[in-house]
C-alpha cells in the first residue's frame, strides 16, 4: 500500500476495519466521525482531522521525531476505537511529567528542558480535566527503561537550577491519562493483534496539519492564566508591569459624620 494513492489504501483496508470496538466496527465509527465533522475525508481518500478551536497553550521541544499523537488519540482512540482500547502505537510511550507550581518555575523548567536531548511539551495543564497541576512539562519516551535514564537527567538539571531545585514534583507515567481514565491502570493494558492492521492502513490515509507558527501566543496564554490564579511571578515577563489595572476598593464602613 502506496502513500501516494490513499484511495486504493482506502479500498484495500475495508476489511482491516470490520473488527468490533463496543457496539460498532472501526469503519462504522470511522464513517460516523467523518459524517459528524470530527474527521475529514478528502476526494482521494485522505483523512484529515477538523481544525482545532482551543487557544494554545504548550510549546514543543523538537529533540525528536514527531509522536504522532494527534493521529493516535483523537482519530484512533476517540473515533475509530471509540475509547475502548489503547492504539498499539502507544504501547511503549512513557512520559517524565513536571508539575509547577509558578509561571516563574515553569518558564525555567522550559529554558532547562531546551538543554535536554528528549521531546518535549510544556504549558498551562489547567484546562486538562485529567490533571490536577496547573503548569507541567513532559518529556516523550520511548519504553520505561528511556524514561529512567530522562528521569535521572532532568532531575539532576532541576535540582541544581536556583529557580527549580528538589521541591519540583517528578513522576513517570505511561501514556495519556484520558486512556487510563477509560480503560482503567496502564499497567494492564491488553494490545489486539489486529490494532496493528487497523493503524498501518489508517496511518497511510492520515494527513497531518503542519503546525502554524504561533509566535509569542502560548507565552501571552501564560501570563494571563498566571494573572488570573493570582500568580504574580508573571511579572518577571512583564518587565513588572501589571497585565490589567487594579480596581478600586472602598470601606465597608461609612465615615464617621461630624458630632
Amino acid at each position: 500500500m502506496s502513500d501516494s494513492n490513499p484511495r486504493a489504501t482506502a479500498n484495500a483496508s475495508s476489511n482491516v476495519l470490520d473488527v468490533r470496538f463496543g457496539s460498532a466496527t472501526a469503519a462504522e465509527n470511522l464513517r460516523h466521525a467523518i459524517e459528524t465533522g470530527e474527521i475529514i475525508e478528502a476526494e482521494d481518500g485522505t483523512l484529515r482531522l477538523k481544525p482545532a478551536d482551543h487557544p494554545v497553550n504548550a510549546v514543543v521541544v523538537s529533540h525528536g521525531p514527531p509522536l504522532g499523537c494527534a493521529f493516535l488519540m483523537y482519530v484512533l482512540f476517540r473515533q475509530v476505537y471509540a475509547q475502548s482500547a489503547v492504539p498499539y502505537g502507544c504501547k511503549d510511550c512513557y512520559k517524565v511529567k513536571v508539575v509547577f507550581h509558578t509561571l516563574r518555575e515553569l518558564v525555567a523548567g522550559w529554558t532547562v528542558g531546551q538543554r535536554v536531548a528528549c521531546r518535549s511539551k510544556w504549558g498551562v495543564d489547567l484546562d486538562n480535566p485529567y490533571s490536577q497541576s496547573v503548569y507541567a512539562g513532559y518529556f516523550y519516551t520511548d519504553g520505561l527503561d528511556a524514561a529512567r535514564a530522562v528521569y535521572k537527567v532532568v532531575r539532576d538539571a532541576f535540582d541544581a537550577d536556583r529557580l527549580l531545585g528538589p521541591a519540583v514534583a517528578m513522576s513517570i507515567k505511561r501514556g495519556c491519562s484520558e486512556y487510563e481514565a477509560a480503560l482503567g491502570p496502564s499497567d494492564r493494558y491488553e494490545f489486539r493483534p489486529e490494532l496493528v492492521a487497523i493503524e498501518a492502513a489508517l496511518r497511510a490515509r492520515f494527513r497531518s496539519t503542519p503546525p502554524a507558527d504561533t509566535g509569542n501566543l502560548p507565552l501571552a496564554h501564560w501570563i494571563d492564566v498566571a494573572f488570573r490564579i493570582g500568580d504574580d511571578t508573571y511579572l518577571d515577563f512583564t518587565g513588572g508591569k501589571p497585565l490589567r489595572p487594579k480596581t478600586v476598593s472602598y470601606d465597608p464602613a461609612p465615615p464617621a459624620g461630624p458630632t
